[in-house]
């Protein structure tokens, strides 16, 4: 062989071996950006679940406040009827406790009166007795 074929071949080999080395390297490449954009997908998946789970809390705590303002707009209604109520109620029954009161002074005049016009019969009725 001459030399210049023996110089040929052994650039053969020699790319040959670089071509060898360097599909490894190649693939390695290409499965670690795989790796690396899988990870990075992950990661992404991942800040968007613990995103989700932030709104999710937030909205339960709002759903909270609203549970809490409804119950305490109910209790305070609640407390306003029975205020009312108790309001009227005593209205009632002081003009129940004036018109009782009113129909017994008028059933006492009516007594006074009966009595004072049967002393007066009897007196009247004496003193003719002892004429």
């Amino acid at each position: 062989m001459a030399d210049a074929e023996r110089v040929f071949i052994a650039k053969e080999e020699e790319a040959e071996e670089k071509a060898k080395k360097a599909a490894p390297k190649r693939a390695e490449q290409v499965a670690g950006g795989l790796l690396d954009e899988t990870q990075q997908r992950a990661a992404a998946a991942y800040a968007a679940y613990i995103e989700a789970e932030h709104q999710l809390e937030e909205a339960y705590k709002d759903q909270e406040k609203q549970a809490d303002r409804t119950y305490n707009e109910a209790i305070e209604q609640a407390r306003k009827a029975c205020e009312e109520s108790i309001a009227q109620s005593r209205k009632v029954y002081e003009e129940s406790i004036t018109q009782a009161l009113r129909t017994r002074d008028e059933a006492e005049g009516k007594a006074r009166q009966a009595r004072s016009e049967a002393i007066e019969r009897t007196w009247t009725v004496f003193t003719k007795a002892r004429k």
